[in-house]
């Protein structure tokens, strides 16, 4: 099989694989990096979504690709609409960097993915707006019709999918985000694996653990593995999931003001908190957001999510707003949700999830000073000027209502010393670091190492 990486390449996130058998073409991610648009865009300068993938192309920010992308997106570029050139697309999990530009793919592209990041990313659509899976189809931006949308067929673990000369396995792994998923990939003369994201201190390290198994005795002749973490100096706590509950817990025993913070899309850290509450005997109040999301996935018995408006220890907050969104309405028609006034009352005895967006919500409750907010998410980046200004900012936010900071957060990837014994473990003929800022000290530390280029096709 060959291999071409379109993304992930010297950056975080981006993951676009190509990967080639006879005829058989599929891709593994179709996402965003983190760091995609920085050396054009900034702010309110962005690229000019009325004309499609005219600015993207222009300033070689995305591949040219024949028969990969959509006729509308096309239309304003020199490039001329293709019929569909690829089988499908893979979809490891429902992170932005591993699905944001699934927009642009040609809608005769099937597209695979887990049940469970389905439901996830159709509830992202409905309570953020964006465009992925809707009743009438896909909707596209700047477009005056909806276009059919692309096929989606989901799977599981233990599934096998078989595309001409390619059989496709994907199996479950820990990661920050329910449903994600690695792949065991068998052509017509070798195999490879894509670890995806992936870690072993999170609140399912079984995964991990059985996806790691498989993929050694698989004797891949190629692995694409993930190195988010890895750097020339580890800056981050390497927090499991239980040490974030079991820190979070002793911050929690108090009579003021918790917040807490996290990651729209991590259950984990969701249960975490849920789990803090029903230990210290407090209720947790999270967003109509997560509600909508916590309801989407009643149906999924693998999961066991709490259902918001029935578990005892779980209050749904519902901001002021002159307008809310359709989703937002619909909710607090079918449902009681407590409003400003209410956390205001029983601030002594709650954990209360607030997003960074919402921090103005503070004004209104004015909480009694001692609190304390539990930011269970990535500490800033020194090299990001604007995860150091968010930081400033939420600082800012709980001086002026004097409460206290505490970092706990359990990373969705693994360290670098782990990514580099699971390289060694599984043992592969070459190894092809993906999803990483330093793909070089992959080659100190695994001797299999072989470095990609963004475009270049890598034959074995």
């Amino acid at each position: 099989m060959d291999i071409t990486c379109y993304g992930g390449i010297e950056e975080i996130g981006g993951n676009k694989i190509l990967v080639e058998d006879g005829k058989t073409r599929i891709f593994l991610d179709f996402g965003q990096s983190f760091g995609h648009l920085d050396d054009y865009f900034v702010d309110w300068l962005q690229p000019r979504d009325r004309f499609g993938l005219r600015d993207y192309f222009a300033l070689d920010l995305m591949p040219k690709v024949e028969g990969l992308y959509n006729d509308n997106m096309l239309k304003p570029t020199s490039m001329k609409p293709q019929a569909p050139a690829f089988d499908a697309v893979f979809i490891s999990h429902a992170h932005y960097d591993h699905v944001a530009h699934l927009r642009y793919l040609h809608e005769g592209i099937p597209i695979y993915m887990g049940e469970t990041c389905k439901t996830i990313l159709e509830s992202h659509m409905q309570t953020s707006g964006s465009f992925f899976f809707t009743e009438k189809g896909f909707e596209r931006p700047f477009a005056k019709t909806f276009v059919p949308p692309n096929k989606v067929k989901t799977f599981r673990t233990g599934h096998k999918i078989k595309l001409d000369s390619m059989e496709i396995l994907p199996i479950h792994v820990d990661h920050s985000v329910p449903g994600a998923y690695g792949f065991i990939i068998h052509g017509s003369e070798g195999s490879l694996v894509y670890t995806g994201d992936i870690r072993s201190h999170g609140g399912k390290p079984e995964l991990t653990t059985d996806f790691l198994e498989k993929a050694k005795s698989a004797a891949p002749d190629a692995l694409i593995i993930e190195g988010t973490r890895v750097a020339p100096i580890e800056t981050r706590k390497n927090h499991t999931e239980q040490s974030v509950y079991t820190q979070s817990l002793e911050v929690a025993k108090t009579d003021k003001l918790i917040l807490a913070m996290r990651y729209p899309k991590d259950l984990d850290r969701f249960r975490t908190f849920h789990d803090v509450a029903k230990a210290t005997g407090k209720t947790l109040v999270t967003t109509i957001k997560t509600a909508h999301l916590l309801m989407s996935l009643q149906e999924d018995i693998h999961l066991d999510t709490p259902h918001p408006f029935e578990d005892p220890h779980i209050k749904v907050y519902a901001r002021e707003m002159l307008k809310p969104r359709p989703y937002e309405a619909e909710i607090k028609e079918k449902f009681q949700c407590v409003d400003c006034e209410w956390v205001k009352s029983n601030q002594k005895k709650i954990i209360w999830e607030l997003d960074f967006s919402q921090l103005q919500e503070l004004i209104d409750v004015n909480p009694e000073p001692g609190g304390a907010c539990i930011h269970s998410m990535s500490e800033p980046f020194e090299e990001d000027p604007l995860s150091q200004l968010q930081d400033e900012v939420l600082h800012n936010w709980l001086s002026r209502f004097s409460m206290n900071h505490y970092q706990f957060h359990a990373s969705g990837h693994a360290s670098g010393k782990e990514i580099f014994d699971i390289c060694r473990g599984i043992a592969a003929k070459a190894t092809i670091p993906v999803h990483t800022a330093h793909p070089e000290l992959f080659e100190s530390a695994v001797d299999s190492a072989r470095l990609a280029k963004k475009g270049e096709r890598i034959q074995f």
